[in-house]
């Protein structure tokens, strides 16, 4: 239970567990159903919390020549890495395929209120990094510019997404860049809207007697909609 709580405490100030909607989703319209056959859905998907298989994935993604092709994008001046706060999903497909996402988090200086967050997904043969710069608690400054504004609780969270860079995980190849979706922007509608239908499952299993289980439904909402946006982008 505290590991849950914990969690969600580590990951909201790094504006990835963020509650409310995206600014887009007033303009959200159905999709047309797509020819051919369906493609995987996520069936299950689960925070790491093991503390040793975490650590293994953070540094792995950390050193790869993907996550370095990422950074190279972003602005580095006075950026540390904060992967006390780094988080892993493991998630599986509904025929059974297994993929993760890790999120690397950085600051800026002595900056809490900006982070630059790169992440890594992986599965079906192919690996991703994608940097996304994160303002929370006041607006963009006048040199910060390109950042997207999204709702978050009563507040505004502020998300500049870099482009994604790309490798085939069996291949010895350069990373290549991919100049379409963006994960980030993805999470800042799905992973809202998981935590609030989790929370509303768990509040409604738990009740009264069960004070946190809206939280963990929450945990659990948000960790399948990050495997939502990872499993498009592969």
């Amino acid at each position: 239970m505290s590991r849950v709580r914990l969690s969600l405490v580590v990951v909201l100030p790094l504006a990835i567990l963020a509650s409310g909607c995206s600014k887009r989703e007033a303009d959200r319209v159905a999709a047309p159903k797509p020819d051919g056959p369906i493609p995987p859905a996520v069936a299950e998907a689960h925070w790491v919390w093991d503390r040793d298989a975490l650590h293994a994935a953070v540094n792995q993604a950390a050193a790869s020549p993907l996550v370095q092709s990422a950074l190279s994008d972003a602005p580095t001046t006075g950026l540390s890495p904060c992967f006390q706060y780094a988080v892993r999903v493991a998630a599986w497909t509904s025929d059974g395929t297994p993929f993760w996402v890790t999120m690397l988090p950085y600051v800026f200086g002595s900056d809490s209120t900006h982070a630059l967050i790169v992440s890594v997904i992986e599965g079906m043969g192919s690996r991703l990094a994608e940097p996304a710069e994160v303002i929370l608690g006041r607006d963009p400054f006048p040199h910060e510019t390109g950042f997207l504004p999204y709702a978050w609780g009563a507040g505004t969270i502020w998300v500049k997404s870099g482009e994604a860079w790309a490798v085939k995980s069996a291949a010895a190849q350069a990373p290549q860049r991919r100049r379409w979706l963006k994960f980030f922007d993805c999470l800042t509608t799905r992973m809202p809207a998981g935590c609030a239908a989790g929370a509303a499952i768990g509040a409604t299993i738990g009740g009264p007697a069960a004070p946190h289980a809206a939280a963990i439904g929450c945990g659990v909402g948000a960790a399948a909609g990050a495997a939502a946006c990872a499993l498009a982008m592969l």
